[in-house]
């Protein structure tokens, strides 16, 4: 796994701290990283926000605003120029698998194609049994309230999640712009897995998993390995899970770390343990 974090934050993700691109980008370069991709969360299409029927804080404070975008192009762009000795940095976004706003996303990525190295392609926000867009990561009662079946029926939850970055995938195929695609925190479900006590992966489960893997092999896209679930409470491990990343190994899946960091701190974090999972022998 090469020695670079390929899902990064800013200042303009508005859920993590205040502190300058710059600093991370120091932080990155003393961690001994020599690749840095800057995703911050593109803007939410408009139609999107105001149909938005959960938390108030999460419609307004998931993304970057679009007002925001000139200067956060800018910003990499100034940043770029200034780390250039030190450290290669690739400009990016991560972008918002939204159904039914397929048409908005990509008219958001053909407008910046030509500014765009690569992507973070994520799902954060899928269909309920009502056909509302509702956040899954934003809070356990927020899951609950719009997915009650996480209780009674969680396989149905991962089923309905699986399905959902299926169709990302099958969106992602029809871009027209050779821009580099990364699948986002595959396992990102699993998030509340401690709260819930949540199951494993049943078998129609990892079925599912296991052909979004050989759709990425075929269509060349990469796996974002996010060490962001070892700091979160509830979760205890990276996403994807140390099994699915082993598997996306044996398909020739290129791998890239990403911290997923929204404070300095963060970036860098659990990078080893990450690099040790990739380094066991495939057939453990």
């Amino acid at each position: 796994m090469p020695k670079k974090d390929g899902h990064t934050h800013t200042q303009f993700s508005h859920h993590g701290t205040t502190e300058p691109l710059s600093a991370y980008l120091s932080h990155a370069v003393s961690q001994g990283f020599s690749d840095y991709t800057v995703t911050e969360h593109a803007p939410l299409p408009g139609a999107f926000l105001t149909q938005f029927t959960g938390p108030v804080d999460a419609r307004d404070h998931s993304a970057m605003h679009e007002d925001e975008l000139a200067r956060y192009c800018q910003l990499v762009d100034q940043l770029q120029a200034e780390f250039q000795s030190q450290l290669t940095i690739h400009r990016g976004f991560e972008v918002d698998f939204l159904v039914g706003f397929e048409q908005d996303t990509r008219q958001f990525l053909d407008k910046m194609a030509d500014w765009t190295d690569e992507i973070v392609l994520s799902i954060h926000f899928m269909p309920n049994k009502a056909g509302q867009l509702a956040p899954i990561d934003y809070t356990p009662a927020v899951l609950a309230a719009a997915f009650p079946e996480i209780v009674t029926a969680p396989q149905a939850v991962f089923a309905r999640y699986f399905d959902t970055v299926q169709q990302s995938l099958d969106f992602a195929k029809t871009l027209s712009h050779p821009t580099k695609i990364r699948i986002g925190h595959l396992t990102l479900i699993r998030k509340y897995q401690k709260y819930f006590e949540l199951p494993a992966f049943n078998h129609e489960n990892l079925l599912k998993i296991t052909t979004i893997l050989n759709d990425m092999k075929s269509a060349g896209y990469e796996l974002d390995f996010n060490s962001a679930g070892l700091r979160k409470p509830f979760n205890g491990e990276p996403y994807p899970t140390a099994a699915i990343a082993r598997q996306a190994v044996q398909l020739g899946i290129p791998l890239v770390y990403g911290s997923d960091a929204h404070q300095v701190a963060d970036q860098g974090q659990d990078y080893d343990i990450l690099e040790n999972i990739l380094n066991q022998p495939l057939d453990n």
